[in-house]
């Protein structure tokens, strides 16, 4: 669905999807673990109303899962025993989308969340940041398969700026920075 038809069919849609698509863009950008989970639960909160106004329910379903990871994984800080719980809730992905298959997309979005839902485990940015990136091709498949394309556009550019972000992160290691 372009981004006209979801602001004329859908606005409640559009204006999730483009408050996600906000959260999207900016969270390659910041340099602490806490800030780009908190951007990250608003993503998935935004973008998991905008996938269930759409009908997409797998996509609805992995991003509450995921928002919810999101929160116990800001919770838990540094404890390990706690944020390692956040493993609990890959199952979970692999359920929701077995219930609500739809093909192509379901698979995307359960793709895409697990490799999420792992980074976020990881206090190493460098992990955290390759996880997210790897993620990337899935939450563009699963955009493009149910017509977010505002889900798309933040998708693509948020990649860009990820793969910056890595590429920075890599080089400060190897210049003897500290991260």
């Amino acid at each position: 669905m372009d981004p006209i038809n979801l602001i004329t069919q859908h606005p409640a849609a559009a204006m999730f999807g483009a408050a996600g698509l906000a959260c999207q863009l900016v969270w390659p950008l910041f340099s602490s673990r806490r800030a780009m989970l908190g951007v990250q639960f608003g993503i998935g909160t935004n973008y998991g109303a905008q996938y269930a106004l759409i009908d997409a329910w797998s996509g609805a379903a992995v991003c509450a899962l995921g928002a919810t990871q999101t929160m116990i994984a800001l919770i838990a800080g540094n404890r390990p025993w706690l944020r390692w719980m956040g493993l609990a809730f890959l199952p979970g992905v692999v359920a929701v989308c077995v219930l609500t298959w739809s093909g192509l997309p379901s698979f995307c979005s359960m793709t895409a969340c697990s490799l999420v839902m792992l980074g976020r485990l990881q206090s190493d940015l460098l992990r955290f940041r390759s996880l997210m990136l790897a993620a990337a091709p899935f939450g563009m498949g699963h955009d493009l398969a149910v017509g977010s394309m505002l889900g798309l556009a933040g998708a693509c550019l948020s990649a860009t700026l990820a793969a910056v972000a890595l590429r920075r992160e890599i080089h400060g290691r190897s210049s003897g920075r500290a991260t």
